[in-house]
């Protein structure tokens, strides 16, 4: 019975090492590649405008 769990816990274990993504040394990992910023054609990072405005600018000038 004890031999049967130790199996069946080893085999778990390989199969879930087997499964998960691994980092090659020159591409990198696939999950750190996702998050970095885009590029365009030239090769330099975009710059994103972010709005942090509440309400829209015509919004604001009807409240002044």
């Amino acid at each position: 019975m004890k031999i049967s769990r130790i199996i069946f816990a080893i085999i778990l274990l390989i199969a879930s090492t087997a499964t998960t993504p691994s980092c090659s040394k020159k591409s990198g990992c696939p999950a750190t590649d996702s998050l970095k910023p885009k590029t365009n054609k030239d090769g330099t990072y975009k710059k994103s405008k972010g709005s942090s405005e509440l309400f829209s600018k015509k919004m604001r000038k009807k409240m002044k």
